[in-house]
């Protein structure tokens, strides 16, 4: 009878036990968090069990940080917990809690990257919208040689390879991560351009150029190929581009806004007024017109373009320089305006 009543005592011990252990089980599951409204709290990397609970608990996710341990623990979940931005519900329970945190089901958050922009004014934008400090982005935008890592040895510089477009991340993201897939879509939509045309000339490296340039002439559609194929003339004849993007870019920090015929006549590595050709390297990030338009301009022999000063950035393109002349005087002289020599 003696070991008979211990068998039982064991018995009754494990299945109170067990129905404890389901009650707090029970619990953790279906325990509804402190916070009635949305909450966003940030996990950092490298954050212990512990560590999360107690920032999950102060953020109102969850009421007992120890019971946040204790139904890590019974999950076995204790290194499968993802660091990241999460956005938690009212009414989530602490298994979906956990499940959110092991399966890293993180905010992603998107940022438009306009076209045209310089390396300078993209660290700018995503500094501004908080995604990546500019100095962080600028200093790992000068590193030749990750540069030639991606772009191959002949490349030096990412100018001209940041492809402008809706790009999805998430918080923390490193500037080497976010420069990786700006480049990656470069040469997704630049691969796809030159399986298209193979007439063009040029190597890709002035091809992306020209295509940087053609970017900062006009905000046209349907312009961008006119103005390549002035480029293309001009090119094809020795002729100068003189480009007026080619010298503000050339400038940098010291343009304030008005190009005058003094900074036309410095001799500076971007200016196309003094010496012929392309300048060394793309001075803005084109999008994919620009891009194609380079590689496909127009079959006409213009060789001249010049602003017609009506506030929508079109222009008027010569064949001549009679005719260049004359729409100079009619769009520019007239107003005021400082002749454009294209």
């Amino acid at each position: 009878m003696g070991s008979a009543k211990k068998i039982l005592i064991k018995i009754a011990t494990i299945t109170i036990l067990s129905m404890a252990s389901l009650t707090i089980l029970f619990y953790f599951t279906y325990l509804a968090p402190s916070s009635q409204r949305r909450t966003i709290v940030e996990i950092p990397k490298g954050q212990g069990v512990k560590r999360i609970g107690l920032r999950l608990e102060q953020s109102w996710v969850i009421k007992s940080d120890e019971l946040f341990v204790f139904y890590v623990i019974v999950k076995r979940a204790q290194n499968q917990l993802k660091a990241g931005e999460y956005e938690f519900q009212p009414g989530e329970s602490m298994a979906q809690i956990i499940e959110k945190l092991v399966k890293g089901d993180v905010i992603v958050r998107k940022i438009t990257i306009p076209e045209g922009l310089t390396i300078d004014q993209i660290g700018e934008l995503l500094d501004i919208n908080g995604v990546i400090l500019k100095e962080e982005f600028l200093k790992k935008t000068k590193s030749i040689k990750f540069a030639r890592e991606l772009l191959g040895e002949s490349i030096s510089s990412f100018e001209g390879y940041l492809f402008p477009d809706t790009y999805s991340y998430t918080k923390g993201i490193s500037s080497e991560e976010f420069i990786r897939v700006m480049v990656s879509r470069f040469k997704k939509v630049y691969g796809s351009l030159k399986t298209q045309y193979r007439e063009v000339n040029l190597t890709d490296q002035e091809v992306v150029t020209l295509a940087s340039i053609i970017e900062k002439e006009t905000g046209s559609a349907y312009e961008r190929p006119l103005i390549s194929a002035v480029f293309h003339n001009r090119l094809r004849l020795g002729m100068r581009l003189e480009s007026d993007p080619t010298v503000i870019y050339g400038l940098g920090g010291d343009f304030d806004g008005d190009l005058t015929k003094e900074n036309l006549r410095t001799e500076a590595t971007y200016n196309t007024y003094g010496s012929i050709g392309l300048p060394p390297g793309p001075i803005s990030n084109p999008g994919k017109d620009s891009l194609e338009s380079a590689l496909n301009p127009a079959k006409v022999n213009y060789l001249y373009f010049v602003s017609k000063g009506e506030g929508d950035g079109t222009h008027y393109f010569s064949s001549d320089y009679r005719d260049h002349r004359e729409a100079v005087f009619k769009y520019q002289k007239q107003s005021g305006a400082t002749e454009k020599k294209h």
